[in-house]
């Protein structure tokens, strides 16, 4: 059959005898669970997947059709449905072929076509070359797992595949793909509890990039396995004896063993040495239900001693990938650490297939829907992308979430939260509710207040303080925050907040250019507005606001089209000063430059700045003086009179005799005046005097030439000015 003949055959919907047999093991193990309808359609799949690879072969010299069909198997090996074998079949027939995703909605469904979809885009990433686009394509993968986990399930199974074969490679496109797969696909192997494969993953890419490490630590294990193993098997038995003997019958009991890349981080993180990391023996405990698992765990406390603080208990509180367990370390033949894992059979099938385990058992047992907790990660995706604008900034969160610990919290109600360890306040808040996160002003911590940047510990309950009135958001909450829906949902209000701030600024800056002319924004309504909005060219004016407090615009030429929509050609005044009430211009909150230090009584200039919104500097900051009559974003400000007292820095330089006790008797003189020193930093100026430039807190001018005048009336003291940047 020619490579042309695909169409017409899908066409034809497989008639007149094209459907192909299944090879004999393939169809023995589809056999074992699927019905007659089933595996008909996977027959159809494999046919279709055959003809559209026909001629395609593999670096190896194999024919391509040898890769979807390993990789079907090992989804078989899984229990998987119908529709995930299918689409194994024919994963790569859209990237490759003369296929479309319609052809594969008429023939197998939208299912089955979604999910092909999804993999070939999985397909186009590369990490480590990731653009915008494809960072856009991460995020369309993403979203579509959302919608259907087997997306990612059949990708890791292909993944799988790709790096049991990779030695046909070149060498660089292998350190590429084993650097993408331990990165990327083991991390969303752990995230949906695909235990197994996660590790047979992680060894494969492991053994690629460090093929000598991995030899040695291979051969050291095999080394010291004699001895290990005598080890292992007898406290095997014991642990077995000992559950019999206290009427746990139906108990089955495994030496676990670390898989090398496992052991290899261990011995990198830890700074350990191999003996120390292989010297921990591990067992798996495996009952019939979960009253067994908590007996099994007295049981063996009472024969066994119990390592302090090494218990955990993810049964009653799962981790979010569906895994349950109770964990726990002990002393056992009087000197060996082991670690212990006791499970249910059916918890034992979810810790090593993950959500695939789903597929496989129909059960009554409640706790194994907690399997499909990892779709709730999935599901967050969509609310991830809504609030993150950048695709490369959403790419980065994915792969931050996927490489993470977790710790476990509790509401004031009792709900349980597991959040990414490091995380903080702020982001129990914003996992609680987006508008939680966006109130917070404090929080309790076991009934304790703690500051927002504090690191939660699981098991703590965790009260969340929220305010009622809108305040502005600190950007330094990003410094504190560790997960992606905080971070996004942060973003997304510093965006709205920065946006809302330049129509604030470009509003005063419109109004104060009106004035000039004797009228005001007010006086535009209607037609008059309008008509003005269409010869300046924008939709509203708000936005034309905004333009103009983002420096996208300039109001003096703003202003100029608004005197002509009224017909003002003459009158225009000199530009009013605008009037600081309360630290406000007209209700939009000021920001006091850092260059210059401005405070109450000073000749002050306000600027309209793109990032910040209204900024007030000295009249005589050099970081102003060359703008203030050539860009109308800088406007004269005159100083009202406060209802508050506010407290404004100001900053001295201050030269003295270089004599031992001088810096105690300035404090006392500050101390003594009741001004607050914010900072000090001392500098030598030659053996005779030295500099000493302070920060302190005053009412006004007034205030600060008081105690500048107290400062020069000191013995020791040659000089002391202001500091305003006007040098």
């Amino acid at each position: 059959m020619s490579d042309h003949a695909l169409p017409n055959i899908l066409l034809n919907d497989f008639s007149g005898g094209n459907l192909l047999r299944l090879p004999s093991n393939f169809y023995k193990s589809a056999k074992l669970y699927l019905d007659y309808k089933s595996i008909k359609k996977v027959q159809k799949a494999y046919s279709v997947g055959f003809y559209a690879h026909q001629g395609q072969k593999r670096r190896d010299g194999s024919k391509y059709i040898t890769h979807p069909l390993e990789v079907a198997k090992i989804l078989l090996d899984l229990r998987m449905d119908s529709d995930s074998i299918c689409s194994a079949l024919m994963h790569d027939v859209l990237e490759d072929c003369d296929v479309n995703k319609n052809n594969l909605k008429e023939l197998f469904g939208s299912d089955v076509a979604d999910i092909v979809d999804g993999v070939s885009k999985l397909g186009k990433l590369d990490i480590k070359g990731r653009k915008d686009t494809e960072a856009n394509n991460l995020q369309k993968m993403m979203l579509a797992m959302s919608k259907d986990v087997r997306v990612v399930l059949v990708k890791i199974c292909d993944r799988l595949h790709n790096m049991r074969t990779i030695e046909h490679l070149p060498r660089s496109k292998q350190i590429q793909k084993s650097k993408e797969t331990i990165e990327l696909y083991a991390p969303l192997a752990l995230r949906i509890g695909m235990q197994d494969i996660r590790s047979e993953l992680e060894d494969l890419a492991f053994r690629c990039i460090h093929p000598l490490r991995a030899s040695m630590l291979e051969s050291a294990i095999r080394k010291s396995s004699g001895g290990r193993k005598k080890i292992v098997s007898k406290i095997r038995k014991d642990l077995k004896r000992r559950l019999k003997t206290n009427g746990i019958e139906k108990v089955g009991v495994k030496g676990r063993e670390k898989n090398i890349y496992s052991i290899y981080r261990k011995i990198k993180s830890k700074h350990k040495p191999f003996s120390e990391i292989l010297d921990v023996y591990g067992f798996r405990i495996l009952v019939d239900s979960i009253d067994d698992c908590y007996r099994s765990l007295g049981i063996i406390h009472n024969y066994f001693s119990p390592i302090e603080n090494r218990f955990k208990d993810y049964i009653a509180i799962p981790k979010s990938n569906g895994y349950q367990a109770l964990h726990t370390s002990l002393l056992a033949l009087n000197a060996f650490p082991i670690e212990v894992q006791i499970l249910t059979r059916n918890m034992s099938s979810i810790a090593s297939f993950g959500i695939a385990a789903h597929w496989q058992y129909k059960t009554k047992e409640n706790n194994i829907s907690s399997g499909l907790r990892a779709t709730k990660w999935l599901t967050g995706l969509v609310d991830l992308q809504k609030k993150t604008k950048n695709p490369s900034e959403f790419a980065q969160s994915i792969k931050t979430d996927l490489n993470s610990d977790e710790v476990f919290l509790f509401s004031p109600k009792g709900d349980i939260y597991a959040l990414r360890k490091g995380a903080t306040p702020i982001d129990f808040a914003y996992e609680v509710h987006t508008d939680l996160g966006d109130t917070i002003i404090g929080c309790k911590v076991n009934r304790n207040e703690v500051p927002l940047n504090i690191e939660l510990e699981t098991g703590q309950t965790v009260e969340v303080i929220s305010s009622k009135k809108d305040f502005e958001l600190d950007p330094a909450w990003l410094n504190y925050v560790v997960t992606s829906k905080a971070r996004s949902a942060i973003r997304s209000r510093l965006r709205k907040q920065k946006i809302s701030d330049a129509r604030k600024a470009g509003k005063v800056m419109l109004e104060t250019e009106l004035k000039r002319a004797g009228t005001s924004l007010s006086d535009y309504r209607g037609s008059s507005l309008k008509k003005v909005l269409d010869i300046i060219g924008v939709t509203s004016l708000n936005k034309l606001l905004t333009d103009l407090g983002l420096g996208k615009r300039t109001g003096s030429i703003v202003a100029e089209r608004f005197y002509s929509g009224l017909q003002i050609r003459e009158g225009i005044k000199e530009l009013k000063p605008v009037l600081i009430l309360d630290n406000k211009i007209e209700s939009v909150t000021i920001r006091f430059a850092k260059c210059c230090m401005p405070i109450k009584g000073d000749n002050v200039i306000a600027h309209s700045d793109t990032e910040r919104g209204i900024v007030l500097h000295h009249k005589r900051c050099k970081q102003v003086t060359p703008f203030i009559k050539k860009d109308s974003r800088y406007m004269p400000a005159i100083w009202g009179d406060n209802s508050k007292d506010h407290l404004y820095k100001a900053k001295i330089d201050i030269n003295t005799e270089d004599k031992v006790g001088v810096l105690s008797e300035l404090g006392s003189v500050f101390a003594r005046s009741g001004i607050n020193i914010g900072s000090v930093n001392t500098k030598t100026i030659d053996k005779k005097f030295a500099g000493f430039e302070v920060e302190i807190e005053v009412k006004d001018t007034q205030e600060l030439k008081n105690i500048m005048q107290k400062v020069r009336s000191m013995k020791l003291t040659t000089s002391c000015k202001r500091n305003i940047n006007d040098k």
